[in-house]
């Protein structure tokens, strides 16, 4: 017994260790599947933080759960997250995962997710992420690795929000627990569903159905995988207090098809039942609430929803004699009487029928009664409607418990009626009448949601219509005045055509606390907004142009004054300050004056012109104008800070990307201005940002001890990923070492500045690109210009101090330099350097070459050198080669002067070092004009193959063009010829090879080669 307990143990042993082990060693392969799946199957930003395997969660069931996942759309819903979740577990067959192919899925379980389902106005869904199946009958598999065999899925403590803006519907479920079970693969099987949700809310039209109702269903259903069809069983639900009955059917025909047959009722006739749809009544002791009185609530939705069509459906609610009352409350609410029919008959939406044909209740003794048919909602859009009633708001609370925070009084009066066709497409009279009033005096109201008191609530709306068309009603508020805790605002509104244009005209003015905002509007996470606004504004304008987004026709004038307003918010988490600014709007523009404002530690001035204000607040529209500005210190490094986003394996960041509703210019002063590495004082200049591109115009400023002044531009409008750079600019008297450490680019360009000191001007054109981290993408980079040597020390340069080593001259071991100019063109990660003249000492030296972004070499220098300079080991270097020479059969004469060709090869840090007497200067010249040949080739090469097909007609002007171009940038212009450099002699070798080159170029390809 005690081996078999034995046994027992070190085998449940084992299987524990196994349970706890195996899902590490199949980690990696699951984390590759994964990612093929949604590589292969899903169009969108898929991602996740890690995979999580256990034995334990679904035993005997593997479980392969995806951490903190997010699917956020592409395209139009690329803001927009469409589900994220704590975990995705996933219940799989062990023995199909050891496999890695058809692993079987048996269950599927959400940890608290939220789902985000919308629907554009174009009716484009962002839950459509399915990749299109392009491939043919004769592709190669690309089935799933994963085969769903579902038996269960669980959704726990999940959001959803589906927001339909081509319908107008919109839902939202809170603390949503669903489960479902039953088998999937059958064709023919009962889905026992059970669904708590915290609160559901639904509306249409912008009219509230349901609002924040428990809901609770218990439902089998009977689907039909072949047919794709769902039929009620079993249905209970429980909507707050009121039960329902469910019967029918749910059939998808296709993506976009429906077919339904569902009847609903509400088998109790409880009055209180119905009641408790009222959220605040619901929420506040329900359950001792005194109730009578009779309700029934029924209806139907029968036919095929589409694109093109509707269902036909009908509610039915009515309350005979209703009645309730709160126990501790001296009043109840009594002789409720409904009766409400909404239908459409066969489907046809204009066949819609609203019709409450009683409305009535009492509180205390005063009645309230009303009544409303809406019918033919797209020809006619016939309406009979009267509501009739006076609330005194103090006198709720003895009907109606509130919220302890809740503050209510004020009287509300209502005499409203409207009778006749709404429609204005035949503009004639007709048998349309309205009038009446709604007049609200001294509203008070304060509650939990709104701390600051809405007070002093004065204003009558008076409605007019004397019999005729619909679109001649007149809505007046002829004088309004309301206060947000303190802050008083006045105001007056008409609006005309109602039906139609909606025309309007009003005035606004007074003073409101921007941190009451949080009241009116929800605000961002992590959003606020404080300060002080004073505004005083007249405005007309009408629905149509908004709708038209004709923004030119909304004519808004007057001031609004902003004061000591601080706005912050995830993407400025340090806050946007205001101290003080002024907006002066007239019916064209909006006059920026005296604005004075903090960001990211910069303190700056402006005013300016700003048109389309309206319009890019509103719909993104395109913000023209100019503004002024003055800054005292200016960091560009947080300016233009990159967003980051981190995800399980990298940190990814992206370049500032230039708004495209953006069309302005910007003159800016500023003390000072950090980008990168270096500080740039007394900046001037003008930003233009139009079409996602700043464009960078006579900016002048002084850095790196000289002074600097250019134009350029930054675009993000052809790819966002690797922004376009250009820059054309001109310095003067800088310290050669600060700019060599500033600049990535100069310590590519000009290497050998690491050992220079001194002072540098120098003029460049330069284009290219930008990587995600705004760093230079050197092999894009293409450009020339010239540097130009004040005075400078050349020192610890390798390539030099092996030069005199090899020759033992010591001079050349640290040199000063003086007037030395250069001229310098790069491309593909090359740069050429033209000849140059230099002179240490008596040492004449002409320097030219080519170096790498890579720091390899590849100079050749043109020496005379007096003999006292050279040692004895480079006297006997010189008479080893005049030797060489001689036994060569090439008569080498040496004098007190000798000439060298020096040949420097390697890279900076292990320079190569070649001599050689053999035609010194004419094999020199010929070498660096040969180097020159090869650059521009290497250009021509590099575009050759994309003009290939376009060249033949216009290939003699364009080898004219190069030739000669590539003629001056070798020689220089015809009235700058060298003087006595040893070059001239090759000169006309050189344009001959130049001339053979562009004929290999361009040359006619034979027929058998095209």
């Amino acid at each position: 017994m005690k081996k078999v307990l034995a046994y027992t143990g070190v085998t449940l042993l084992v299987l524990l260790v196994l349970a706890l082990v195996l899902p590490f060693l199949f980690k990696d392969k699951i984390i590759q599947l994964v990612k093929s799946e949604i590589q292969k199957n899903v169009e969108a930003k898929v991602e996740f933080k890690d995979v999580s395997l256990s034995f334990f969660r679904h035993f005997p069931k593997v479980s392969v759960g995806l951490e903190d996942i997010s699917i956020v759309g592409k395209h139009e819903f690329s803001k927009d997250t469409l589900l994220s979740a704590s975990m995705i577990d996933a219940s799989v067959n062990l023995l199909s995962l050891v496999s890695g192919k058809d692993i079987d899925v048996s269950g599927v379980y959400l940890d608290a997710p939220r789902i985000h389902a919308l629907v554009n106005k174009e009716g484009k869904a962002n839950w459509d992420i399915t990749k299109e199946d392009t491939t043919s009958s004769v592709s190669t598999d690309t089935s799933s690795s994963f085969s769903l065999k579902l038996k269960k899925y669980e959704i726990n403590d999940g959001y959803v929000l589906y927001k339909d803006e081509s319908a107008g519907i919109h839902a939202e479920i809170i603390g949503l627990n669903h489960e479902g079970s039953g088998n999937f693969t059958d064709d023919l099987f009962t889905l026992s569903t059970s669904t708590k949700a915290g609160s559901a809310s639904f509306s249409y039209a912008n009219m509230p159905y349901l609002v924040n109702a428990e809901t609770d269903i218990d439902a089998d259903i009977e689907v039909d995988n072949k047919t794709t069809k769902f039929t009620f069983k079993n249905a209970d639900i429980a909507v707050n207090n009121l039960k329902l009955g469910v019967d029918g059917f749910f059939q998808l025909l296709n993506d976009s098809t429906y077919n339904m047959d569902i009847s609903f009722n509400a088998p109790s006739n409880d009055f209180k039942d119905i009641l408790s749809l009222v959220p605040a009544i619901y929420k506040n002791d329900f359950d001792k609430l005194k109730t009578s009185g009779t309700a029934s609530f029924k209806g139907f939705v029968k036919g095929t929803y589409s694109p093109q069509q509707i269902p036909a459906y009908q509610v039915d609610l009515g309350i005979k004699d209703g009645f309730f009352q709160y126990p501790d409350l001296p009043q109840p609410v009594k002789n409720i009487q409904l009766a409400a029919h909404v239908a459409n008959p066969d489907g046809i939406t204009d066949h819609t029928i609203v019709d409450v044909t009683k409305g009535h209740l009492e509180m205390g003794n005063e009645p309230f009664d009303f009544r409303l048919l809406f019918k033919n909602p797209e020809t006619s859009r016939y309406i009979d409607a009267v509501v009739k009633g006076k609330l005194n708001l103090a006198d709720l609370t003895k009907f109606v418990k509130l919220d302890a925070a809740t503050k209510l009084s004020g009287l509300v009066w209502a005499d409203v009626f409207a009778k006749g066709n709404l429609s204005a497409i035949e503009q004639q009279k007709g048998p349309f009448t309205a009038g009446g009033f709604l007049d609200v005096r001294n509203l008070y109201y304060a509650s939990k949601d709104f701390p600051q008191p809405v007070q002093n609530g004065n204003f009558k709306i008076q409605l007019e219509n004397n019999g005729g068309i619909a679109d001649a009603t007149v809505v007046n508020i002829t004088s309004g005045h309301i206060e947000v805790s303190k802050d008083p605002i006045d105001f007056t509104l008409l609006v005309r055509n109602p039906v139609s244009t909606i025309d309007f005209s009003g005035k606004a003015s007074g003073r409101f606390t921007l941190d009451n905002i949080k009241q009116f509007v929800q605000l961002e996470p992590g959003t606020s907004i404080s300060g002080l606004m004073d505004a005083d504004l007249q405005f007309s304008g009408s629905k149509a142009a908004i709708d038209k987004k004709a923004y030119d026709q909304i004519n808004t004038t007057g001031v609004v004054h902003l004061k000591n307003t601080n706005y912050i918010s995830k993407e400025y988490p340090e806050g946007v300050k205001v101290n003080t600014a002024q907006l002066k709007f007239d019916p064209k523009n909006v006059a920026l004056n005296d604005l004075d404002a903090q960001f990211q530690g910069t303190h700056f001035t402006a005013n300016g012109v700003l048109n389309n204000l309206i319009g890019y607040a509103l719909q993104n529209q395109v913000l023209t104008g100019t503004v002024n500005m003055t800054a005292d210190k200016m960091n560009l490094n947080e300016w233009m800070g990159t967003d980051t986003t981190t995800t399980t394996s990298s940190v990814s960041s992206e370049p500032f990307q230039v708004p495209a509703n953006l069309n302005l210019t910007v003159n800016a002063k500023a003390d000072a201005v950090q980008y990168d590495k270096v500080v740039y004082n007394n900046v001037r200049g003008s930003l233009l940002l139009k079409e996602e591109t700043v464009q960078l115009q006579q900016v002048q400023t002084e850095a790196l001890d000289g002074t600097i002044a250019f134009n350029g531009s930054y675009s993000t409008k052809v790819n966002k990923a690797q922004p376009a750079i250009s820059i054309n600019y001109n310095i003067k008297d800088v310290d050669i070492q600060k700019a060599f450490f500033a600049y990535n680019t100069m310590q590519k360009l000009m290497p050998i500045g690491k050992f220079l000191s001194g002072k540098l001007t120098s003029q460049m054109n330069m284009s290219g690109q930008l990587n995600g981290d705004m760093m230079p993408n050197f092999s894009s980079l293409t450009g020339k210009g010239s540097l130009f040597l004040i005075q400078g020390v050349l020192a610890k340069f390798q390539p030099l101090e092996k030069l005199a080593s090899t020759l033992q001259i010591n001079e050349l071991k640290n040199i000063s330099l003086k007037d030395v100019k250069s001229h310098v063109e790069f491309s593909n990660g090359q740069v050429l350097v033209k000849p140059f003249d230099i002179k240490v000492k008596d040492i004449d030296m002409q320097v030219g070459g080519m170096h790498g972004f890579d720091q390899t070499i590849d100079y050749i220098i043109a020496m005379k050198v007096p003999r006292k300079y050279l040692g004895t080991g480079g006297n006997a270097l010189v008479n080893n080669l005049a030797s060489q020479a001689s036994n060569r059969g090439i008569p080498v004469n040496l004098g007190e002067v000798v000439d060298l060709k020096v040949s420097m090869g390697g890279s900076i840090t292990n320079p190569v070092i070649k001599t050689d007497l053999k035609a010194v200067a004419g094999d020199a010249a010929q070498e660096l004009k040969q180097q020159a040949v090869s650059f521009a080739q290497q250009k021509i090469d590099s575009t050759k193959q994309t003009f290939k097909d376009s060249m033949n007609s216009v290939k003699k002007q364009v080898a004219n063009d190069l030739k000669n171009e590539l003629n001056k940038q070798l020689f220089g212009p015809k009235d700058s010829a060298d003087k006595g450099n040893g070059l001239d002699s090759t000169k006309q070798k050189a344009a001959e090879t130049i001339k053979n080159t562009l004929k290999n170029v361009f040359k006619k390809k034979k027929p058998a080669e095209e």
